[in-house]
């Protein structure tokens, strides 16, 4: 491959758009407190929004209008990019262009950046600071002391060195890079449509159930075994442990499908669910069955027990098996059993499916980014390889 031309640098704040407040930071002390928060108005922007990357149109607090026209320079509109400066460092988002709402307002921890959308595509520089030379752009400045920070987090966001290729190479990088994360997104969209549907046929299975057993009567709580890094061999088993899915291994423990509760952690008594063969660590149960009674339909019932509720209250939070194994769950007969396990055997396989696509398309991404954004990468060899898989 021919080397390519590198592209012109220049600082972020020659990008601005001509709003005079098209750089600003969060408002600062009581400029914006709890005391402002209503149930409805305009949504401020949290690190909570940001901490996926692509923006989480959701979860929010509220303002007053009234109290956003006072905070005018801290208002956000969609194509808007946002900064964390003080916390997670690091993270960057943009508002979306369909966003659910006209305008929000930054919180104190962000500092906002309008761009000159005729020479600068705000997605194209969402992805340049989510690639590695963006973020070490962004980190260069930070303190680890205390809460970390970005120094003086206005002025170095507006003096960051940033690429500035020509407008139809922005354009062209970001929709490549956009292309598959809208194809991970629909992924996502299918798999907790599908989840919800069989949570709710779920429920409507044992609404009218009178028989109740214990845990204990049905299945086994098994302990997971430790898995030490210096022992662990990447490949395409699924670690499980409190928090679901710690990393990858590459031999199995047990066979899939299976079921792991959470039994030590923050996420004790959460449930996991694994179509493939797996490696459940000591943080965590793994289940086997004691009547036979299909595994899909394990998992529903344990999801269904909120086994969250009997995790002890200690410093570190843990589920007690004897305790758990002494809940009591509502058991249909065995002709609902029987209608409710090929329909969630295929749909849990197609959450799988989703799942599985969407890990290949975020290595995909990770890979592209950084060679898009460096110029290493051809836009053009870049299209052929996102063409063949969305």
């Amino acid at each position: 491959m021919s080397e390519l031309p590198a592209w012109p640098v220049m600082e972020f704040q020659s990008l601005a758009s001509l709003d005079p407040a098209s750089f600003s930071i969060g408002p600062f002390g009581s400029r914006i407190t709890k005391d402002n928060y209503t149930k409805t108005g305009v949504p401020v922007v949290r690190g909570v929004n940001l901490s996926r990357g692509t923006f989480l149109d959701e979860q929010f607090v509220y303002v007053s209008n009234q109290k956003a026209d006072e905070l005018s320079s801290c208002i956000l509109l969609p194509g808007d990019l946002v900064f964390t400066h003080r916390g997670t460092i690091g993270q960057v988002s943009m508002i979306p262009r369909n966003s659910k709402f006209e305008r929000y307002i930054l919180s104190s921890s962000q500092v906002k950046a309008r761009l000159n959308t005729q020479v600068a595509l705000p997605e194209f520089y969402y992805y340049w600071f989510t690639s590695p030379k963006g973020q070490q752009a962004l980190l260069a400045n930070a303190s680890t002391v205390g809460v970390p920070g970005i120094a003086s987090p206005l002025a170095t966001i507006k003096a960051l060195r940033v690429p500035i290729p020509s407008i139809y190479e922005q354009r062209a990088t970001a929709t490549i890079l956009g292309a598959l994360d809208d194809k991970i997104a629909v992924n996502d969209r299918i798999a907790a449509t599908t989840n919800q549907l069989l949570d709710t046929y779920f429920s409507r299975l044992i609404a009218n159930t009178q028989r109740t057993i214990q845990l204990g009567e049905i299945v086994e709580f098994c302990y997971g075994k430790a898995l030490k890094e210096e022992n662990r061999t990447i490949g395409t088993v699924p670690v499980f442990g409190g928090n679901g899915i710690s990393g990858w291994h590459d031999k199995p423990l047990v066979n899939g499908p299976g079921v792991i509760i959470g039994r030590k952690g923050a996420n004790a008594g959460s449930i996991s669910w694994s179509q493939c063969d797996f490696w459940p660590i000591d943080t965590s149960f793994f289940i086997r069955t004691r009547t036979g009674l299909p595994i899909e339909f394990i998992y529903f019932l344990l999801k269904g027990a909120n086994l969250r509720r009997l995790v002890g209250d200690s410093a570190i939070p843990g589920l007690s098996r004897d305790i758990a194994l002494r809940c009591e769950v509502a058991i249909p007969n065995t002709e609902a059993i029987h209608n409710f396990t090929p329909l969630a055997r295929t749909m849990l396989e197609l959450v799988d499916k989703k799942g599985d696509e969407s890990r290949a398309l975020v290595e995909l991404r990770d890979m592209l980014l950084p060679k898009l954004m460096s110029g290493e990468l051809r836009i053009k060899d870049a299209e052929r390889q996102v063409t063949e898989v969305v």
